[in-house]
């Protein structure tokens, strides 16, 4: 949010700018060309009294005004809003006609000499106009602060918003890779088991790519990110520790072209997708399962045959799934392309480039 904070000082300090250096001189001379009477057949001396007055009036209208917006949202911010516009609005036209006012005085104080050549204005009409245009500039000034604080809230509601999801999709995230499924983990031992007593060397084998996988795992919790190959490498561990367990039931085929290697993809994401296969279909000798990864056009493809158990696990890693593709959307605003056809299950996921223009998960926005 720290940074939320200065990018509004910033656009603030920037509409202090505009309204200093273009709307000043901008209603200096409206107020100079809707003041003077018309045709204007007046001395040279009045019109310049009369601009560098405008110009006063509208600088001192501007102070003011902003002066009584700031001491309400510091000193009054629970106040109701339509109660503090009400009274901001009467207070800025007060003080915008009392400015005006002092400075017509003083104006027609050092132009007595000259009123003759005036005589033509309708004092009254001229006094109702600098009013009313005191009031619209109030008014102005007014909308324009009150549509930027305005405008911050929204930003801050939507940022806000955008953090909660941030924090809620990444909660979700760890949720799912710190277990890695319970029940794989409790499969992985009992495979150990019948492998230490079968085969003890191979057991060792097994041992050494179980502590791969979770090294991973701890280690993808840290970061968002990381590399195909890397990636891939973690898959392989997992796909082997999978076939010392399913043998020849369950079919692997990977098929990763070279020049997509170093592209990026969210860590534990091909793991997922091959759990998603192992736990919703039917591995047996009858029916083995076969898995199929490759590239194509810039996605990672992740395809099975569909030959669902009929009796489905209690927790489905459709959660999984749902989590990889509001990730994507998030992160990147890509999405995760799903085709659930009757004999095949696909799953395309992007690979990027680059990261750079990717958002980090982070306590700050």
């Amino acid at each position: 949010m720290a940074l939320f904070e200065t990018q509004v000082k910033t656009e603030f300090r920037k509409l202090e700018r505009l309204v200093k250096f273009i709307a000043i001189p901008f209603f200096t001379l409206l107020t100079v060309v809707f003041l003077t009477p018309w045709p204007f057949r007046i001395e040279e001396i009045h019109l310049i009294m009369h601009v560098a007055f405008s110009f006063l009036g509208v600088v001192g209208a501007w102070f003011i005004i902003r002066l009584i917006i700031y001491i309400f949202r510091k000193y009054m911010p629970g106040m109701r809003f339509w109660m503090r516009l009400t009274l901001q609005l009467l207070l800025s036209s007060l003080g915008a006609i009392i400015i005006s006012w002092l400075l017509y005085t003083i104006g027609s104080i050092l132009l007595e000499s000259r009123i003759d050549l005036c005589n033509e204005f309708d004092i009254a009409e001229e006094s109702k106009n600098l009013y009313v245009t005191s009031v619209l500039f109030a008014l102005l000034i007014n909308i324009i602060y009150e549509s930027f604080y305005l405008f911050i809230k929204l930003s801050e509601k939507a940022v806000e918003t955008e953090r909660y999801k941030n924090k809620s999709i990444e909660a979700q995230y760890q949720n799912l890779t710190s277990r890695l499924n319970p029940h794989f983990l409790f499969n992985s031992l009992n495979t150990l088991t019948t492998v230490v007593e079968e085969d003890p060397k191979k057991a060792v084998e097994y041992i050494r790519e179980l502590s791969t996988v979770y090294r991973y795992v701890l280690n993808s919790q840290k970061i968002t990110w990381v590399s195909l190959e890397a990636e891939m490498k973690f898959a392989q561990s997992y796909v082997m520790l999978l076939k010392m367990r399913f043998e020849e039931n369950l079919k692997i085929n990977i098929e990763i072209c070279e020049k997509y290697l170093q592209y990026n993809i969210l860590a534990m994401t091909v793991q997922l997708l091959i759990e998603n296969a192992v736990k919703h279909n039917e591995i047996s000798e009858k029916l083995p399962l076969e898995i199929r990864i490759f590239c194509k056009d810039d996605y990672l493809v992740v395809t099975n045959n569909r030959q669902k158990r009929n009796i489905m696990p209690e927790a489905t890693t459709k959660v999984g799934l749902h989590n990889i593709s509001e990730r994507y959307i998030f992160l990147v605003n890509k999405e995760v392309i799903i085709e659930d056809r009757q004999d095949f299950f696909t799953v395309k996921i992007p690979l990027l480039k680059s990261v750079e223009g990717a958002r980090a998960f982070s306590d700050e926005t």
